[in-house]
């Protein structure tokens, strides 16, 4: 009775279970489409025993939502009867396996999120990578989209394309494996890869991308306000990493690699029109980087030489040495 009374406070009244045949063809095309994503390739079988143990039941839903809902705290999934399996579908059936996983592993992370007494940590970013997952398993590509005020690169367009035009750049720079992984699996391992890689900035990033996604739900949204914070994070992310790991290199192999990635990353930032060249703040932080990018390619090829100096002349050294020590060995015998 307090499952349906919360249920109804957000437009979903439940009518009756899904029949077991219909589930079976969700189940098979839900895993099906997931099983496209590189990453998940090889789970088609998990995938496909979770889906058909999940409780499903039809409902009268809310135009407020597409048609579908899942519900956590009962971990059903709702859905209105001539529902099509879309990446609505799709990104609420990701959030049944996240919570699935949670429950086999007894922990308090959901995904990308983790669940404190008073706080849920992570929300946005873990909305950002299951629809970036989402639009990967709809087969959709990365492209530019653009609206009166900015372009911006994403594989959503027409869904949190905001959030998951940041989700791809972070994706680009740290890669998709742990990512997708952790978020289907609900663990801690890409949590740890942003924080390594920007350190005491990741909770501002984590904070941004949750208050892109409070705007986004918005009935009445400002898309004025979401541009502004996706812009602001974008600056820190490429900021907080480039910076960061022109520090972290050792030899010239590297900054030529990190170089060639900031040139790449160049392609799918999100711009503003109507900004000259030398106000754009990425152009300007691009110049500055990378002189300091070719500062520490000057630096290591300057210690990688004097320490082949050090390798010459020591050889030679120790050559000479040996062969005095021979002269004065035979000379000794001689006398």
């Amino acid at each position: 009775m307090k499952i349906a009374k919360e249920l109804k406070k957000i437009g979903v009244f439940q009518e009756e279970k899904i029949e077991n045949k219909k589930l079976n063809y969700i189940s098979e095309i839900v895993a099906q489409r997931l099983s496209n994503v590189s990453e998940l390739s090889e789970l088609y079988n998990e995938i496909y025993t979770e889906m058909i143990n999940c409780k499903m039941c039809y409902a009268r839903i809310s135009e407020n939502y597409a048609g579908i809902v899942y519900f956590y705290k009962n971990n059903t999934i709702y859905l209105e009867r001539d529902k099509e399996i879309d990446e609505y579908f799709i990104h609420e059936c990701i959030h049944y396996l996240q919570n699935f996983s949670r429950i086999q592993k007894r922990n308090q992370r959901i995904g990308l999120c983790l669940f404190s007494e008073f706080k849920i940590l992570g929300l946005g970013m873990n909305e950002a990578i299951a629809q970036y997952i989402t639009a990967k398993a709809m087969n959709y590509e990365f492209h530019r989209v653009n609206n009166d005020v900015m372009t911006l690169f994403t594989n959503s367009e027409n869904f949190y394309k905001y959030l998951t035009s940041l989700a791809g750049q972070i994706i680009f720079l740290l890669g998709e494996k742990n990512a997708i992984e952790s978020c289907i699996n609900s663990s801690d391992k890409f949590e740890n890869e942003l924080y390594n890689a920007f350190e005491e900035n990741t909770e501002k990033i984590l904070n941004n991308f949750d208050a892109i996604l409070n705007e986004d739900n918005k009935l009445e949204k400002d898309e004025g306000k979401i541009i502004k914070i996706y812009l602001e994070t974008q600056e820190l992310i490429y900021k907080t990493y480039f910076t960061k790991i022109c520090k972290r290199l050792t030899t010239t192999k590297e900054v030529d690699m990190y170089m060639e990635k900031l040139r790449q990353y160049e392609n799918i930032i999100g711009k503003l029109f109507n900004v000259e060249p030398e106000e754009e703040p990425f152009l300007k932080f691009k110049k500055e980087i990378e002189e300091k990018f070719n500062k520490k390619y000057v630096s290591i090829s300057m210690n990688n030489s004097k320490d082949k100096l050090i390798i010459k002349y020591g050889n030679i050294f120790s050559n000479m040495w040996n062969k005095l020590t021979e002269f004065t060995r035979k000379k000794k015998n001689l006398d």
